[in-house]
């Protein structure tokens, strides 16, 4: 018994002396967390998790990979000291639950009693939405440090993964400027950069596409290697509406998610919502603005995948910087809560006062808290249902049912590139002797595959009878046949390959060893780009048929040299997410582009286009922007193609965004040196670039642009059109294209292209100054436009242009009514863009 006594006294000194080494975040700091004008940067972050890790047992770091610009991704493995001694069983136990294939239910039962729940919480992925990177080292400390019965219980019950921020690059970005207007006018204002290097806000759209290496390294980490039953994702909104959304998510909903999903997330955020009730938080709402339809953020793919995802939004302060809101300036206005008062699902209006980042974090934590509470209560659901939904995913399938990718097939590369970012997903492919990869349906991500592959049909949600449907949150279409143009066939998988291994899939095909490269894929720039680059031979011709890009010197008579074209992108000081995502797609591709911004287009000294930042980390990848300003002189000596993307005509030419009549003029404004569009002398320099021979590439509502200020024979037919009248959130139509002008050059005669506004050319016949080809056209039959997603008004398009090209003084102008590039994903259109900037170059 005395022994017994000494090891009990002996293992609480030991507990006590264990908690006293481990640092609070203030203090390893030198800061004080949360406090008001304050900020740990990303860098200062991961410093501190290390030292968490070093510190306790209960904390692991996993390095997920590298980002963008070269930081360290990572993600800490927060439970007790027993489960992550145990971590390999465990997620053993959690694979084998996410695939039941094969097992009985009483084997079954036997894992779900040995498993422990595994939650991942995201943070941070919107990097002005800072508070959750602070909260997160508050909260891993906590659960590093408590020693009360209630921590214990729930880290012995979950395995918790918290990502202290998705976007890191971003995260200094904010921070770095933050600290820098400290003091000014400017503190807590916005950027004039984007705060993902490419992708801006739209970090948080790339999760069925895996563009970015941020979307790929938490990919592989959820799918992969662990496969938590829960993933929650923590982000703030605007600053004049509730205080933070919880689900339940607002209507529509997708009715093939399974219904589990939208149970167990309705259970989750209705505990988080009670528990900060208990504690007077005000302002909770659910069924609010955020749709359970959309598929493309963080945690909404994983609905398919059978994990419940959440989605926490919480009010923003200005960053670090508290705000004072009047009672009168709170509003609605919005689904789910049209006027500013108490309703069932806002039962507790926030009344106005000051709102500072302290409260975001003091929200979040203990909401995150709950969901360690009912994460450890329903461990034993939370396991059995992911089972569950798997073997309905699978058990939905018909026998035999999948889908066939033929190897025969117009552009193969994308082909092969559309089922390397399936397999990335966790989706099980399996191939044939003669090539063809086959997708059986019967699967535990079924679900997944076949939302998309097949095309969308927006569910009409009414809330009262007669009255307007309700709109998506974001796009209404994500199929992938469609924008990639490939494909793909539903078929019966053959016998032999019931039980085939899965198929692998290494670096894509860059025609390495290819001298004639068909000009029927996107993928074929990369090779003419690295071509161009060592300055080797590259032509154009049709070779048996086919329209070909031939390297080297053995070309046909009649084939047409190409010349390596020098192609600038305008960015405007708005941070314009299209140009960021031109930016990705060019680099990606090869093309190398320079960035110019109103002031260099304008020919006035300005600041560089980019936000200098600290050195990366030793052995990082760098960007291949940097926060140079570009080179002066003549645009046309410099440049061949020079392409706006899609930004409002108001903003190119003033710098302000466009606001509707009756709306709020007032705007966040910028340090004076980041100010300003192009105004008379940037039309004219734009202008005077064309005539002496250089080529402007307008996408989407650029087009305006060009047309308000060139004298070209295009108009905007729907630029006066109300929304009741024609509306498109963002869906996949069908185009019908000429081939043979060289912005076509090897596309097939139809082609899928992404909408989502009111633009749509009508032309005239020119004078003899100038040449004009209408490059792609809608159906004449309204019927035959829509291939996927939702439209309203769609007769307005038909027998109009879609895209048009014309000669200029000596020079070319192409506008595109629509984004062929949008979001990194139509890859079927990315080819007029490439053939575009070489035409420039002719």
């Amino acid at each position: 018994m005395r022994n017994l006594r000494f090891a009990a006294i002996f293992l609480l000194f030991t507990t006590a002396a264990v908690a006293a080494s481990i640092p609070a975040p203030s203090d390893f700091l030198g800061m004080k967390v949360g406090a008001d004008k304050t900020l740990a940067d990303y860098r200062q972050i991961v410093s501190y998790f290390r030292a968490l890790a070093a510190a306790s047992p209960r904390v692991e770091i996993e390095d997920l990979g590298k980002t963008t610009l070269g930081e360290d991704m990572i993600m800490a493995v927060i439970s007790s000291e027993a489960n992550l001694k145990n971590k390999a069983r465990l997620q053993q136990i959690a694979h084998r639950l996410a695939d039941p294939s094969g097992l009985t239910d009483e084997q079954l039962n036997a894992l779900v009693k040995e498993g422990k729940t595994f939650v991942l919480v995201t943070c941070n992925i919107h990097s002005t939405e800072i508070a959750s990177s602070q909260m997160a080292m508050e909260w891993a400390h906590d659960l590093a440090a408590a020693n009360d019965p209630e921590t214990k219980r729930r880290l012995d019950n979950v395995v918790l993964l918290l990502v202290p921020s998705l976007n890191p690059d971003g995260q200094i970005i904010v921070t770095d400027w933050y600290r820098k207007n400290l003091g000014t006018r400017y503190e807590g204002g916005r950027l004039p950069w984007l705060y993902h290097h490419y992708v801006g806000h739209d970090n948080n759209r790339d999760w069925f596409m895996l563009t970015q290496a941020e979307t790929r390294n938490l990919t592989r980490a959820v799918y992969h290697e662990w496969m938590p039953q829960v993933f929650v994702d923590e982000h703030q909104m605007g600053t004049d509406g509730p205080r933070m959304f919880i689900p339940p998510f607002a209507d529509p909903l997708d009715p093939t998610v399974h219904p589990l999903i939208w149970r167990e997330a309705n259970l989750i955020g209705s505990n988080m919502a009670f528990r900060l009730e208990q504690q007077n938080k005000a302002g909770m709402i659910y069924g609010f603005s955020f749709d359970a339809y959309w598929l493309g953020g963080t945690r909404n793919t994983g609905w398919w995948k059978n994990i419940t995802g959440l989605l926490l939004e919480t009010a923003s302060a200005r960053i670090a910087t508290p705000i004072t809101i009047e009672p009168s300036e709170l509003r609605g206005g919005q689904k789910g809560l049209i006027d500013y008062k108490a309703t069932v699902n806002h039962p507790h209006p926030w009344e106005g006062g000051t709102w500072r980042m302290r409260d975001i974090m003091d929200y979040e934590r203990i909401a995150s808290d709950a969901l360690l509470e009912i994460a450890t209560e329903r461990r034993e659901d939370f396991l059995r249902d992911v089972a569950a939904r798997a073997r309905a995913a699978i058990a939905i399938a018909k026998p035999g049912e999948a889908y066939r990718v033929p190897k025969q097939q117009r552009d193969w590369p994308t082909a092969e590139f559309m089922l390397r970012m399936l397999s990335d997903h966790g989706v099980r492919i399996v191939r044939s002797q003669n090539g063809d990869a086959w997708i059986p349906m019967a699967q535990p991500y079924g679900k997944f595959v076949s939302e998309m592959l097949e095309p969308q049909r927006y569910p009409e949600v009414r809330l009262q009878a007669g009255k307007e449907i309700l709109r998506p949150y974001d796009i209404a279409t994500w199929t992938l046949p469609m924008m990639m143009g490939v494909t793909v066939e539903h078929s019966l998988l053959p016998r032999e390959l019931a039980n085939a291994a899965p198929a692998t899939f290494g670096a894509s095909d860059r025609f390495d060893k290819e001298r004639v490269i068909a000009a029927t894929s996107a993928q074929a720039a990369i090779a003419v780009n690295s071509a161009l680059a060592k300055k080797q031979s590259v032509s154009l011709a049709t070779v048996d048929g086919t329209p070909s890009f031939i390297l080297g010197d053995n070309a046909p008579a009649d084939a047409k040299k190409l010349r390596a074209p020098r192609v600038a992108i305008f960015k405007p000081w708005s941070a314009s997410l299209d140009e960021g995502w031109t930016r990705w797609l060019l680099d990606t591709y090869g093309f190398a582009p320079d960035v110019v911004t109103t002031n260099d287009v304008r020919g006035v000294s300005g600041p560089p286009p980019f936000p200098p930042r600290p050195a990366p980390p030793a052995g990082a990848a760098s960007s291949s922007h940097n926060a140079t300003a570009a080179a002066t002189g003549a645009l046309a000596t410099r440049f061949d193609a020079i392409i706006l993307p899609d930004i409002d005509k108001e903003e190119i030419a003033t710098g302000r965004r466009r606001v509707e009549e009756g709306g709020m003029k007032y705007a966040d404004e910028l340090p004076p040196e980041y100010r300003g569009g192009l105004e008379k002398d940037g039309a004219e320099a734009l202008r005077t670039f064309v005539n002496t021979g250089g080529t402007l590439i307008a996408f989407g509502a650029a087009s305006d642009y060009v047309i308000q200020e060139f004298n070209i024979p295009v108009r905007n037919a729907l630029a006066r059109t109300r929304p009741d009248e024609f509306s498109v959130p963002g869906s996949l139509v069908r185009l019908h294209v000429r081939t043979d002008h060289p912005v076509t050059f090897g596309m097939p005669s139809e082609v899928a292209a992404f909408i989502d506004h009111p633009i749509v050319f009508e032309t005239t016949s020119p004078g003899l100054e100038m040449k004009r080809w209408v490059l792609a056209t809608y159906p004449e039959d309204p019927r035959d436009i829509l291939l996927s997603g939702w439209i309203n008004g769609e007769e307005k398009l038909t027998r109009k242009a879609a895209a048009v090209a014309m000669t200029y003084g000596k020079g070319k102008i192409v506008l595109f009514a629509f984004r062929p590039q949008h979001r990194g994903q139509t890859h079927a259109t990315f080819p007029m863009v490439f053939n575009a900037i070489y035409w420039s170059a002719e």
